[in-house]
């Protein structure tokens, strides 16, 4: 077959696939692209080239294993760049004054904390200390509705969370936090900072003087800001499920591809 260049339109009948999602699949390098008069063109060679390559070698039966479709066993970095992650928390910190960060089911993050206070940083500091936050955030993920209300975590500070989902299945959470919605007694805070710094192995004073990098906002801001984590959690969660749409419609346009030929071979 001669090659020829297919219009965005045209891929778009031949993939399944909406403009946006080739938009950005272009722009991340999965498909081969080219400019012509400002416009993106996609030679058919290359396009099906691409799709065998999608496809591989394997026998028709396993073909669909080219492409993982199983939400249960993906996570969420599979679904949404960690460099787009970072980029979504750290734009959301730096909105909301406070520190953001995005954690897998168990706690463990998925970027560097965004605007992390001085008081975390000393936490984090021990693999002790950074396992007793990743043990509260880990708690969070288990509740139903984890963005209900705001949470103390093991240190005595304050922070919201908001599920990250696709299709139903949950992969993570957005939070904020490292704040007070009320201001702290300083003698009752210095005496929780002194027995979190001999739990995890950090210096209880230094955590007692770092009371100043904790933010104070009211509890109307803190009730803002949960509602704006719902919005970032929603964002990411369809920017996972469209890429899961993606992974499905590949793993379909291989499948059918291999039983095409296939049936050519009868």
């Amino acid at each position: 077959m001669t090659d020829r260049l297919l219009t965005t339109r045209e891929l778009q009948e031949l993939l399944q696939l909406d403009r946006v999602t080739i938009y950005r699949m272009v722009k991340d390098g999965e498909l081969p692209a080219m400019r012509v008069g400002g416009q993106w063109r996609f030679s058919s060679d290359a396009i099906d080239a691409w799709l065998n390559g999608q496809k591989g070698d394997r026998p028709t039966e396993d073909v669909t294993q080219t492409v993982n479709t199983d939400l249960g066993s993906l996570s969420l970095e599979d679904l949404v760049p960690v460099e787009t992650l970072q980029t979504i928390q750290n734009q959301f910190a730096e909105l909301i004054g406070v520190a953001a960060f995005i954690t897998d089911l168990e706690g463990q993050p998925l970027a560097p904390c965004s605007r992390c206070s001085r008081f975390c940083q000393i936490i984090h500091s021990r693999p002790e200390g950074m396992a007793a936050c990743q043990e509260s955030w880990h708690s969070i993920s288990l509740l139903e509705d984890a963005s209900s209300a705001i949470h103390l975590c093991h240190a005595g500070i304050e922070y919201a969370s908001a599920p990250v989902s696709v299709s139903g299945h949950r992969f993570g959470l957005v939070t904020a936090g490292q704040f007070f919605t009320t201001p702290p007694d300083p003698d009752a805070f210095r005496e929780k900072a002194l027995a979190t710094g001999e739990r995890i192995g950090v210096s209880g004073e230094q955590l007692a003087t770092a009371m100043d990098s904790i933010e104070l906002i009211s509890q109307e801001r803190a009730l803002q800001i949960t509602d704006l984590l719902q919005t970032i959690a929603n964002a990411i969660s369809s920017i996972g499920y469209q890429s899961y749409q993606v992974r499905t419609t590949l793993a379909q346009i291989a499948q059918l591809t291999a039983q095409t030929r296939a049936g050519g071979r009868q």
